[in-house]
């Protein structure tokens, strides 16, 4: 669903979960925080995983649209937009759109500016089911999911998941301690249970690919090949308010 008019964050997400350790500390005592340490925690499938979302953070409830931030008051990334492109989820990057005419109208007046969503930004949303997918209007949609080495990845319009891919444990939570104001962050919270995410360079100076901070994340599955140059950060979520999606398709 979409709005034409600001809806208030705390209306948007008005839910009872638990935020991530570093929302809610900073939150509740106006202090940067250090990432918290990794939880040393696995499961066996899918079906098992999603239950210890509903176990953390309550039933997953349907939200609108929404875009995400990096959320470490202590690091370089504190508040940029992270990005959909390349079928893998970025800080510091440009998000990866098309929108090709359809082939009824190839043949008649199209105006891209006029008939396709800006695309320069990436909203996603969750549903019911612990489910997060792009906010497109490609049929079929786009999956947002985890890949077998942490990566947070979605696919293209039309192609199936991989067959190890993760996709039914993401949520929103939302700040509970008064009198701090009501905040969401995005969550996963599945096979190998992360606390947040990481923000690995793909060069000195970024961009940073976004993986889960898994337990279980080895120094070979990121882009330098060490985990410590990665940044941990929480995914902060904010009201994405436009009558239409965010774009056609991502790519």
């Amino acid at each position: 669903m979409h709005f034409s008019t600001s809806v208030l964050l705390s209306s948007l997400f008005s839910l009872s979960l638990a935020l991530p350790s570093r929302l809610s500390r900073d939150l509740a005592n106006d202090a940067p925080v250090a990432r918290p340490g990794r939880l040393n925690v696995s499961y066996e499938s899918e079906a098992s995983s999603f239950s210890q979302v509903s176990a953390l953070y309550g039933d997953p409830v349907a939200s609108q649209p929404f875009t995400i931030k990096a959320y470490n008051s202590e690091s370089a990334i504190h508040m940029m937009n992270i990005t959909a492109s390349y079928n893998k989820f970025w800080v510091g990057n440009v998000t990866g759109n098309r929108c090709p005419p359809p082939a009824a109208t190839k043949n008649a007046p199209w105006d891209k500016a006029k008939d396709c969503p800006a695309g320069n930004e990436t909203a996603l949303e969750v549903t019911d089911t612990g489910e997060a997918h792009l906010d497109v209007v490609v049929k079929g949609g786009q999956t947002i999911y985890l890949g077998p080495r942490a990566q947070l990845r979605f696919n293209n319009a039309g192609v199936p998941l991989p067959a190890d891919a993760i996709r039914m444990e993401f949520a929103l939570s939302v700040n509970p301690i008064p009198p701090a104001p009501e905040v969401s962050a995005f969550v996963y919270s599945g096979v190998g249970r992360a606390s947040g995410y990481l923000a690995c360079p793909v060069a000195p100076e970024g961009p940073w690919q976004v993986f889960a901070d898994l337990a279980t994340i080895e120094d070979s599955w990121v882009p330098s090949g060490d985990v410590s140059d990665c940044i941990g950060f929480d995914a902060l979520a904010m009201n994405y308010t436009s009558p239409t999606p965010a774009a056609y398709e991502y790519v």
